[in-house]
Protein backbone atom coordinates (compact mmCIF):
# COMPACT_ATOMS: atom_id res chain seq x y z
CA UNK A 1 0.00 0.00 0.00
CA UNK A 2 1.18 3.74 -0.14
CA UNK A 3 3.21 4.68 2.52
CA UNK A 4 1.48 8.57 2.60
CA UNK A 5 -1.71 9.32 4.37
CA UNK A 6 -3.83 11.19 2.14
CA UNK A 7 -7.39 12.68 2.17
CA UNK A 8 -9.90 13.96 -0.25
CA UNK A 9 -13.36 14.44 -1.39
CA UNK A 10 -14.95 15.28 -5.13
CA UNK A 11 -16.89 18.29 -4.92
CA UNK A 12 -20.69 18.02 -4.29
CA UNK A 13 -20.78 20.22 -7.30
CA UNK A 14 -18.92 17.62 -9.85
CA UNK A 15 -20.31 15.76 -11.92
CA UNK A 16 -18.58 12.81 -14.32
CA UNK A 17 -19.02 12.95 -18.42
CA UNK A 18 -17.95 9.56 -19.26
CA UNK A 19 -17.79 9.62 -23.15
CA UNK A 20 -16.13 7.10 -26.34
CA UNK A 21 -16.01 7.27 -29.78
CA UNK A 22 -16.29 4.97 -32.65
CA UNK A 23 -14.09 5.87 -35.18
CA UNK A 24 -13.43 5.16 -39.06
CA UNK A 25 -9.75 5.00 -38.45
CA UNK A 26 -7.32 5.02 -35.85
CA UNK A 27 -5.10 8.44 -37.22
CA UNK A 28 -6.43 11.13 -34.57
CA UNK A 29 -5.55 13.98 -37.13
CA UNK A 30 -6.82 12.16 -40.45
CA UNK A 31 -9.16 9.68 -39.47
CA UNK A 32 -12.94 10.35 -38.93
CA UNK A 33 -15.13 9.47 -36.37
CA UNK A 34 -18.92 7.03 -37.03
CA UNK A 35 -20.43 7.28 -33.33
CA UNK A 36 -19.84 9.25 -29.97
CA UNK A 37 -22.02 8.36 -26.88
CA UNK A 38 -21.59 9.94 -23.33
CA UNK A 39 -23.88 9.10 -20.10
CA UNK A 40 -23.48 11.81 -17.14
CA UNK A 41 -22.71 10.51 -13.51
CA UNK A 42 -22.91 12.25 -10.10
CA UNK A 43 -19.83 11.93 -7.77
CA UNK A 44 -20.88 7.92 -6.48
CA UNK A 45 -21.00 7.05 -10.10
CA UNK A 46 -24.77 6.74 -10.25
CA UNK A 47 -26.02 8.00 -13.69
CA UNK A 48 -28.33 11.40 -13.55
CA UNK A 49 -29.01 12.34 -16.64
CA UNK A 50 -30.11 10.29 -20.17
CA UNK A 51 -27.56 8.93 -22.58
CA UNK A 52 -26.59 10.97 -25.46
CA UNK A 53 -25.92 8.64 -28.70
CA UNK A 54 -24.57 10.29 -32.01
CA UNK A 55 -23.75 9.10 -35.50
CA UNK A 56 -21.37 11.20 -37.66
CA UNK A 57 -20.84 10.42 -41.41
CA UNK A 58 -17.68 11.10 -43.15
CA UNK A 59 -17.07 14.11 -45.79
CA UNK A 60 -16.58 13.36 -49.64
CA UNK A 61 -12.71 13.74 -49.31
CA UNK A 62 -12.19 10.64 -46.72
CA UNK A 63 -12.68 6.45 -46.95
CA UNK A 64 -13.02 4.41 -43.45
CA UNK A 65 -10.18 2.18 -42.63
CA UNK A 66 -11.81 -1.20 -43.68
CA UNK A 67 -10.69 -3.24 -40.48
CA UNK A 68 -11.92 -0.30 -38.66
CA UNK A 69 -14.88 -0.85 -40.15
CA UNK A 70 -14.80 -4.90 -39.58
CA UNK A 71 -14.23 -4.12 -35.85
CA UNK A 72 -17.21 -1.36 -35.29
CA UNK A 73 -19.40 -3.00 -37.69
CA UNK A 74 -20.46 0.66 -38.58
CA UNK A 75 -20.92 1.38 -42.40
CA UNK A 76 -21.16 4.89 -43.66
CA UNK A 77 -24.01 4.06 -45.16
CA UNK A 78 -25.78 3.75 -41.55
CA UNK A 79 -24.24 6.79 -40.72
CA UNK A 80 -25.56 8.72 -43.68
CA UNK A 81 -29.20 7.45 -42.37
CA UNK A 82 -28.60 7.44 -38.85
CA UNK A 83 -26.25 10.33 -38.52
CA UNK A 84 -25.11 14.04 -38.32
CA UNK A 85 -22.45 15.46 -40.73
CA UNK A 86 -19.48 16.68 -38.68
CA UNK A 87 -20.04 20.17 -38.06
CA UNK A 88 -23.28 19.42 -36.20
CA UNK A 89 -22.25 16.76 -34.71
CA UNK A 90 -19.50 18.40 -33.25
CA UNK A 91 -21.41 21.20 -31.72
CA UNK A 92 -23.65 18.66 -30.13
CA UNK A 93 -20.03 17.38 -28.15
CA UNK A 94 -18.74 20.88 -27.57
CA UNK A 95 -21.81 21.48 -25.99
CA UNK A 96 -21.95 18.71 -23.82
CA UNK A 97 -18.27 19.45 -22.61
CA UNK A 98 -19.12 23.28 -21.96
CA UNK A 99 -20.90 22.53 -18.61
CA UNK A 100 -19.78 23.54 -15.80
CA UNK A 101 -17.76 21.12 -12.75
CA UNK A 102 -17.72 18.16 -15.07
CA UNK A 103 -14.77 15.54 -14.93
CA UNK A 104 -14.67 14.46 -18.71
CA UNK A 105 -13.60 10.78 -18.36
CA UNK A 106 -13.06 7.68 -20.72
CA UNK A 107 -10.83 4.77 -20.93
CA UNK A 108 -7.74 5.32 -22.92
CA UNK A 109 -9.38 8.71 -23.95
CA UNK A 110 -6.09 10.69 -22.59
CA UNK A 111 -4.14 9.55 -25.18
CA UNK A 112 -7.03 8.78 -27.87
CA UNK A 113 -10.56 10.52 -27.25
CA UNK A 114 -9.34 13.10 -26.10
CA UNK A 115 -7.12 14.10 -29.24
CA UNK A 116 -9.95 12.90 -31.62
CA UNK A 117 -12.02 15.80 -29.50
CA UNK A 118 -9.26 18.41 -30.37
CA UNK A 119 -9.06 17.65 -33.60
CA UNK A 120 -12.91 17.67 -34.25
CA UNK A 121 -13.14 20.95 -32.70
CA UNK A 122 -10.12 22.79 -35.03
CA UNK A 123 -11.55 21.17 -37.70
CA UNK A 124 -14.75 23.12 -37.33
CA UNK A 125 -13.31 25.95 -36.02
CA UNK A 126 -14.25 25.66 -31.94
CA UNK A 127 -11.46 25.97 -29.15
CA UNK A 128 -9.63 22.75 -29.49
CA UNK A 129 -8.28 23.46 -25.27
CA UNK A 130 -11.00 24.66 -23.18
CA UNK A 131 -13.47 22.01 -23.21
CA UNK A 132 -10.80 20.15 -20.71
CA UNK A 133 -10.22 23.01 -18.39
CA UNK A 134 -12.68 26.53 -18.68
CA UNK A 135 -15.49 25.77 -16.46
CA UNK A 136 -13.57 23.77 -13.54
CA UNK A 137 -13.34 21.52 -15.79
CA UNK A 138 -10.77 18.35 -15.79
CA UNK A 139 -10.25 14.88 -18.01
CA UNK A 140 -9.17 11.94 -16.35
CA UNK A 141 -8.69 8.29 -17.32
CA UNK A 142 -10.27 5.33 -16.26
CA UNK A 143 -7.10 3.15 -17.21
CA UNK A 144 -4.65 4.75 -16.15
CA UNK A 145 -6.63 4.27 -12.57
CA UNK A 146 -6.99 1.07 -13.27
CA UNK A 147 -3.71 0.21 -14.00
CA UNK A 148 -2.56 1.90 -11.23
CA UNK A 149 -4.74 0.00 -8.63
CA UNK A 150 -2.82 -2.96 -9.87
CA UNK A 151 0.41 -1.14 -9.09
CA UNK A 152 -0.65 -0.76 -6.02
CA UNK A 153 -3.53 -2.41 -4.21
CA UNK A 154 -3.72 -5.08 -6.80
CA UNK A 155 -6.04 -7.46 -4.55
CA UNK A 156 -9.31 -4.91 -5.37
CA UNK A 157 -10.13 -6.98 -8.46
CA UNK A 158 -9.33 -10.31 -10.64
CA UNK A 159 -7.21 -9.43 -13.70
CA UNK A 160 -6.80 -11.50 -17.02
CA UNK A 161 -3.79 -12.67 -17.59
CA UNK A 162 -1.90 -12.40 -21.74
CA UNK A 163 -0.27 -16.01 -22.73
CA UNK A 164 2.71 -14.44 -21.88
CA UNK A 165 2.21 -13.73 -18.12
CA UNK A 166 1.42 -9.88 -18.54
CA UNK A 167 -1.95 -8.37 -17.34
CA UNK A 168 -4.35 -7.09 -19.25
CA UNK A 169 -6.23 -3.98 -19.47
CA UNK A 170 -8.05 -4.43 -22.44
CA UNK A 171 -11.50 -3.20 -21.68
CA UNK A 172 -13.60 -6.31 -22.74
CA UNK A 173 -10.73 -8.81 -20.54
CA UNK A 174 -11.26 -6.62 -17.42
CA UNK A 175 -14.84 -6.58 -17.68
CA UNK A 176 -15.25 -10.17 -18.34
CA UNK A 177 -13.14 -11.51 -15.45
CA UNK A 178 -14.87 -9.27 -13.32
CA UNK A 179 -18.52 -10.17 -14.33
CA UNK A 180 -19.06 -6.40 -15.20
CA UNK A 181 -21.63 -5.58 -18.03
CA UNK A 182 -20.51 -5.40 -21.37
CA UNK A 183 -23.00 -6.67 -24.10
CA UNK A 184 -21.50 -5.82 -26.86
CA UNK A 185 -18.06 -4.35 -27.36
CA UNK A 186 -16.63 -2.20 -29.99
CA UNK A 187 -20.04 -0.33 -29.31
CA UNK A 188 -19.66 3.12 -28.09
CA UNK A 189 -22.69 3.04 -25.89
CA UNK A 190 -21.68 -0.20 -24.07
CA UNK A 191 -18.02 0.91 -23.77
CA UNK A 192 -18.85 4.12 -22.57
CA UNK A 193 -21.49 1.83 -19.65
CA UNK A 194 -18.60 -0.65 -18.94
CA UNK A 195 -16.10 2.12 -17.93
CA UNK A 196 -19.10 3.40 -15.51
CA UNK A 197 -19.15 0.52 -13.85
CA UNK A 198 -15.37 -0.42 -13.70
CA UNK A 199 -14.99 3.63 -12.07
CA UNK A 200 -17.83 2.61 -9.46
CA UNK A 201 -15.89 -0.75 -8.78
CA UNK A 202 -13.20 0.61 -8.07
CA UNK A 203 -14.55 3.46 -6.31
CA UNK A 204 -16.59 1.34 -3.36
CA UNK A 205 -13.35 -1.10 -3.20
CA UNK A 206 -11.15 1.39 -1.64
CA UNK A 207 -12.44 5.12 -1.80
CA UNK A 208 -9.48 6.88 -0.23
CA UNK A 209 -7.15 5.64 -2.86
CA UNK A 210 -9.31 6.26 -5.83
CA UNK A 211 -10.06 9.81 -4.20
CA UNK A 212 -6.20 10.25 -3.93
CA UNK A 213 -5.89 9.44 -7.73
CA UNK A 214 -8.24 12.51 -8.52
CA UNK A 215 -6.57 14.33 -6.47
CA UNK A 216 -2.89 13.82 -8.10
CA UNK A 217 -4.29 14.10 -11.56
CA UNK A 218 -4.77 17.68 -11.05
CA UNK A 219 -2.60 19.96 -12.91
CA UNK A 220 -1.30 22.27 -9.61
CA UNK A 221 -1.05 19.04 -7.77
CA UNK A 222 1.38 17.56 -11.13
CA UNK A 223 3.67 20.69 -10.79
CA UNK A 224 3.63 20.85 -6.83
CA UNK A 225 4.79 17.27 -7.54
CA UNK A 226 7.62 18.07 -10.16
CA UNK A 227 9.13 21.47 -8.09
CA UNK A 228 8.96 19.01 -4.76
CA UNK A 229 11.12 16.60 -6.68
CA UNK A 230 12.96 17.94 -10.01
CA UNK A 231 16.04 16.43 -7.94
CA UNK A 232 15.29 13.57 -6.85
CA UNK A 233 13.85 9.79 -8.48
CA UNK A 234 10.05 9.23 -8.92
CA UNK A 235 7.33 6.22 -10.46
CA UNK A 236 5.71 7.43 -13.47
CA UNK A 237 2.72 5.35 -14.84
CA UNK A 238 3.19 5.10 -18.20
CA UNK A 239 2.50 2.84 -21.32
CA UNK A 240 5.66 3.31 -22.53
CA UNK A 241 7.28 1.44 -20.20
CA UNK A 242 5.44 -1.64 -21.94
CA UNK A 243 3.05 -4.19 -20.07
CA UNK A 244 6.24 -6.30 -19.39
CA UNK A 245 7.25 -3.68 -16.33
CA UNK A 246 3.47 -3.43 -15.74
CA UNK A 247 3.01 0.13 -17.28
CA UNK A 248 5.22 1.77 -14.42
CA UNK A 249 8.73 2.91 -13.89
CA UNK A 250 11.43 5.05 -12.21
CA UNK A 251 12.48 8.06 -13.96
CA UNK A 252 13.83 11.57 -13.49
CA UNK A 253 13.62 14.81 -14.56
CA UNK A 254 16.27 16.47 -17.06
CA UNK A 255 14.72 19.71 -17.72
CA UNK A 256 11.20 21.10 -18.66
CA UNK A 257 11.24 21.07 -22.81
CA UNK A 258 12.75 24.09 -24.06
CA UNK A 259 9.71 24.40 -26.85
CA UNK A 260 6.85 23.25 -25.17
CA UNK A 261 6.82 24.43 -21.58
CA UNK A 262 3.75 22.13 -20.43
CA UNK A 263 6.46 18.86 -20.80
CA UNK A 264 9.35 17.41 -19.18
CA UNK A 265 11.91 15.66 -20.21
CA UNK A 266 12.96 12.52 -18.49
CA UNK A 267 14.84 9.53 -18.28
CA UNK A 268 14.15 5.57 -17.23
CA UNK A 269 16.41 4.50 -14.46
CA UNK A 270 16.41 1.29 -15.27
CA UNK A 271 17.85 1.22 -18.15
CA UNK A 272 21.24 0.05 -19.19
CA UNK A 273 22.68 3.63 -18.99
CA UNK A 274 26.04 2.78 -21.11
CA UNK A 275 24.15 2.49 -24.49
CA UNK A 276 22.86 6.48 -23.37
CA UNK A 277 26.23 6.98 -22.73
CA UNK A 278 27.53 5.23 -26.05
CA UNK A 279 24.78 7.24 -27.93
CA UNK A 280 26.00 10.57 -26.95
CA UNK A 281 29.56 9.61 -27.51
CA UNK A 282 28.61 8.67 -31.06
CA UNK A 283 25.72 10.68 -32.12
CA UNK A 284 28.73 13.88 -32.15
CA UNK A 285 27.67 16.31 -35.23
CA UNK A 286 25.40 13.25 -36.48
CA UNK A 287 21.54 13.91 -36.91
CA UNK A 288 19.89 11.55 -34.31
CA UNK A 289 16.30 10.64 -34.43
CA UNK A 290 14.12 10.24 -31.57
CA UNK A 291 13.13 6.47 -32.02
CA UNK A 292 17.32 6.10 -30.53
CA UNK A 293 16.41 8.50 -27.61
CA UNK A 294 13.34 6.53 -26.61
CA UNK A 295 15.15 3.56 -26.91
CA UNK A 296 18.05 4.57 -24.33
CA UNK A 297 14.80 5.60 -22.05
CA UNK A 298 14.20 9.41 -22.81
CA UNK A 299 10.77 10.11 -22.53
CA UNK A 300 8.36 13.47 -22.45
CA UNK A 301 5.92 13.95 -19.93
CA UNK A 302 3.05 15.86 -20.41
CA UNK A 303 1.53 17.58 -17.34
CA UNK A 304 -1.80 18.42 -19.61
CA UNK A 305 -2.45 14.83 -19.79
CA UNK A 306 -2.90 14.13 -15.84
CA UNK A 307 -0.23 12.12 -15.36
CA UNK A 308 -0.17 9.51 -12.38
CA UNK A 309 3.65 10.39 -10.89
CA UNK A 310 4.39 8.62 -7.30
CA UNK A 311 7.40 9.63 -4.92
CA UNK A 312 9.65 7.07 -4.89
CA UNK A 313 9.35 5.82 -1.08
CA UNK A 314 4.92 5.17 -2.17
CA UNK A 315 6.17 1.41 -3.09
CA UNK A 316 5.68 -1.17 -0.04
CA UNK A 317 8.16 -3.42 -0.31
CA UNK A 318 5.65 -6.39 -1.12
CA UNK A 319 4.83 -4.39 -3.98
CA UNK A 320 8.15 -3.64 -4.91
CA UNK A 321 8.99 -7.26 -4.85
CA UNK A 322 5.99 -8.55 -7.02
CA UNK A 323 6.77 -5.64 -9.86
CA UNK A 324 10.60 -6.84 -9.62
CA UNK A 325 11.24 -3.15 -9.30
CA UNK A 326 15.22 -2.60 -9.59
CA UNK A 327 16.32 -0.14 -6.66
CA UNK A 328 19.52 -0.31 -6.68
CA UNK A 329 20.13 0.17 -10.83
CA UNK A 330 17.88 3.03 -10.16
CA UNK A 331 19.55 4.14 -7.54
CA UNK A 332 22.78 4.03 -9.30
CA UNK A 333 21.56 5.58 -12.76
CA UNK A 334 20.53 8.22 -10.67
CA UNK A 335 23.77 9.30 -8.99
CA UNK A 336 25.00 8.41 -12.79
CA UNK A 337 23.38 11.15 -14.13
CA UNK A 338 22.46 13.62 -11.30
CA UNK A 339 25.23 16.01 -11.85
CA UNK A 340 26.06 14.90 -15.80
CA UNK A 341 25.50 18.11 -17.66
CA UNK A 342 27.15 17.05 -20.60
CA UNK A 343 24.10 14.65 -21.15
CA UNK A 344 21.51 17.12 -19.80
CA UNK A 345 22.78 19.74 -22.07
CA UNK A 346 22.98 17.39 -25.19
CA UNK A 347 19.32 16.00 -25.23
CA UNK A 348 17.52 19.33 -24.61
CA UNK A 349 19.72 20.75 -27.37
CA UNK A 350 18.37 18.00 -29.52
CA UNK A 351 14.63 18.63 -28.05
CA UNK A 352 15.40 22.82 -29.19
CA UNK A 353 16.12 21.61 -32.86
CA UNK A 354 13.73 19.34 -33.62
CA UNK A 355 11.21 19.69 -36.32
CA UNK A 356 12.49 23.29 -36.85
CA UNK A 357 12.82 22.09 -40.90
CA UNK A 358 9.73 20.07 -40.79
CA UNK A 359 7.11 21.35 -43.25
CA UNK A 360 3.56 20.47 -42.98
CA UNK A 361 1.49 20.97 -45.90
CA UNK A 362 -2.18 19.99 -44.67
CA UNK A 363 -4.08 22.41 -42.80
CA UNK A 364 -5.60 19.14 -41.18
CA UNK A 365 -2.20 18.19 -39.34
CA UNK A 366 -1.48 21.76 -37.97
CA UNK A 367 -3.51 21.82 -34.98
CA UNK A 368 -0.18 22.06 -32.73
CA UNK A 369 1.43 25.30 -34.73
CA UNK A 370 -0.28 27.87 -32.73
CA UNK A 371 -3.33 28.61 -30.64
CA UNK A 372 -5.83 30.55 -32.10
CA UNK A 373 -6.13 34.60 -31.23
CA UNK A 374 -8.48 35.81 -29.12
CA UNK A 375 -10.04 37.70 -32.34
CA UNK A 376 -10.34 35.13 -34.54
CA UNK A 377 -11.92 33.14 -31.99
CA UNK A 378 -14.85 35.96 -32.08
CA UNK A 379 -15.02 35.34 -35.34
CA UNK A 380 -15.95 31.51 -34.48
CA UNK A 381 -18.70 32.70 -31.91
CA UNK A 382 -20.17 34.21 -34.88
CA UNK A 383 -20.02 31.41 -37.28
CA UNK A 384 -21.25 29.17 -34.51
CA UNK A 385 -24.29 31.46 -34.17
CA UNK A 386 -25.52 32.26 -36.74
CA UNK A 387 -26.76 29.72 -39.42
CA UNK A 388 -24.61 28.23 -42.29
CA UNK A 389 -26.35 30.50 -44.80
CA UNK A 390 -25.49 33.26 -43.07
CA UNK A 391 -21.64 32.49 -44.62
CA UNK A 392 -22.27 33.15 -48.08
CA UNK A 393 -20.97 36.18 -49.52
CA UNK A 394 -18.80 36.54 -45.89
CA UNK A 395 -15.56 37.19 -46.27
CA UNK A 396 -14.04 37.54 -42.59
CA UNK A 397 -10.42 38.43 -42.20
CA UNK A 398 -8.60 35.84 -40.06
CA UNK A 399 -5.23 36.60 -38.10
CA UNK A 400 -4.06 32.74 -38.18
CA UNK A 401 -3.08 31.91 -41.94
CA UNK A 402 -4.50 28.25 -41.35
CA UNK A 403 -8.12 29.43 -40.54
CA UNK A 404 -9.34 30.24 -44.60
CA UNK A 405 -8.35 26.93 -45.52
CA UNK A 406 -10.09 25.27 -42.54
CA UNK A 407 -13.02 27.16 -42.54
CA UNK A 408 -13.30 26.35 -46.72
CA UNK A 409 -12.84 23.02 -45.81
CA UNK A 410 -15.61 22.95 -43.21
CA UNK A 411 -18.11 24.37 -45.86
CA UNK A 412 -17.33 22.15 -48.59
CA UNK A 413 -17.25 18.70 -46.32
CA UNK A 414 -20.46 19.76 -44.59
CA UNK A 415 -22.63 21.96 -46.74
CA UNK A 416 -21.14 21.73 -49.87
CA UNK A 417 -24.84 23.50 -51.32
CA UNK A 418 -22.57 27.00 -50.10
CA UNK A 419 -19.69 26.85 -52.14
CA UNK A 420 -19.59 28.73 -55.31
CA UNK A 421 -18.91 27.82 -58.90
CA UNK A 422 -15.18 28.65 -58.59
CA UNK A 423 -14.90 27.35 -54.92
CA UNK A 424 -16.94 24.20 -56.38
CA UNK A 425 -14.12 23.80 -58.92
CA UNK A 426 -11.41 23.82 -56.42
CA UNK A 427 -13.38 21.37 -54.26
CA UNK A 428 -13.39 18.85 -56.94
CA UNK A 429 -9.95 19.23 -57.56
CA UNK A 430 -8.84 18.31 -54.14
CA UNK A 431 -11.30 15.07 -53.77
CA UNK A 432 -9.83 13.88 -56.57
CA UNK A 433 -6.11 14.34 -56.03
CA UNK A 434 -7.27 12.88 -53.02
CA UNK A 435 -9.52 9.90 -53.77
CA UNK A 436 -7.73 9.23 -57.38
CA UNK A 437 -7.84 6.20 -59.43
CA UNK A 438 -4.44 4.04 -57.94
CA UNK A 439 -5.43 5.10 -54.34
CA UNK A 440 -8.99 4.03 -55.13
CA UNK A 441 -7.76 0.61 -57.05
CA UNK A 442 -5.57 -0.45 -54.34
CA UNK A 443 -7.68 0.11 -51.27
CA UNK A 444 -10.50 -1.61 -53.02
CA UNK A 445 -7.56 -4.52 -53.74
CA UNK A 446 -6.57 -4.40 -50.14
CA UNK A 447 -10.44 -5.25 -49.27
CA UNK A 448 -10.80 -8.27 -51.31
CA UNK A 449 -7.52 -9.39 -49.65
CA UNK A 450 -9.54 -9.07 -46.80
CA UNK A 451 -12.67 -10.60 -47.82
CA UNK A 452 -10.46 -13.73 -48.44
CA UNK A 453 -11.11 -14.84 -44.52
CA UNK A 454 -14.10 -14.82 -44.68
CA UNK A 455 -16.78 -17.05 -47.37
CA UNK A 456 -19.60 -15.23 -49.54
CA UNK A 457 -22.30 -15.11 -47.01
CA UNK A 458 -20.23 -14.36 -43.99
CA UNK A 459 -21.71 -10.76 -41.82
CA UNK A 460 -17.92 -9.57 -42.18
CA UNK A 461 -17.59 -10.26 -46.30
CA UNK A 462 -21.11 -8.69 -46.63
CA UNK A 463 -20.02 -5.45 -44.82
CA UNK A 464 -16.75 -4.94 -46.81
CA UNK A 465 -18.73 -5.93 -49.96
CA UNK A 466 -20.81 -2.53 -49.03
CA UNK A 467 -17.65 -0.90 -48.14
CA UNK A 468 -17.02 -1.34 -51.77
CA UNK A 469 -20.53 -0.09 -53.16
CA UNK A 470 -19.68 3.39 -50.71
CA UNK A 471 -16.52 4.01 -52.53
CA UNK A 472 -17.75 3.23 -56.01
CA UNK A 473 -20.34 6.03 -55.55
CA UNK A 474 -18.13 7.95 -53.51
CA UNK A 475 -15.70 8.22 -57.09
CA UNK A 476 -18.83 9.06 -58.67
CA UNK A 477 -20.00 11.84 -57.03
CA UNK A 478 -16.69 13.44 -57.11
CA UNK A 479 -16.37 13.29 -60.50
CA UNK A 480 -19.86 14.91 -61.12
CA UNK A 481 -19.29 17.88 -58.76
CA UNK A 482 -21.03 21.03 -60.75
CA UNK A 483 -22.95 23.92 -59.21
Amino acid sequence: MLKKKYSVNFSTKNSFVFYDYETFGTNVSLDKVSQFCSIETDNSFNIIRKKTVLFCYPPLDYLPDPKSVLITKILPQYTKIHGLNEYFFTKKIYDIFSQKNICIVGYNNINFDNLITRNLFYRNLLDPYEWCWKNNNFSWDILNILRSFYIFYPEVMLWCHKIDGTISFKLSDVTLVNKIEHTNIHDAFSDVTATVLIARYLYYRNKKFFLFLYKISHKKNILSFIYKNYKKPFFYLSSYFGSKNNNFGCVMILDFHPIYNSNIIVIDLSINIKNLFSLYNNSINKILKIKKLFHCGIQVININKAPLLFSYNSLSDKNCKRLNINYLRCQKNFFLLKDNIQIKNWIISFFSNRNKNKIIQDVDLLLYKNFFTYQDKSLFSFIHCNPPSFWINWNPKFIDNRIKEIFFRLKARNFINLLSKSEIKIWKSYCQKKINSKFVNTYIENIRLLQLKYDIKHSNYILLEKLIDYVNKITYKINNLIK
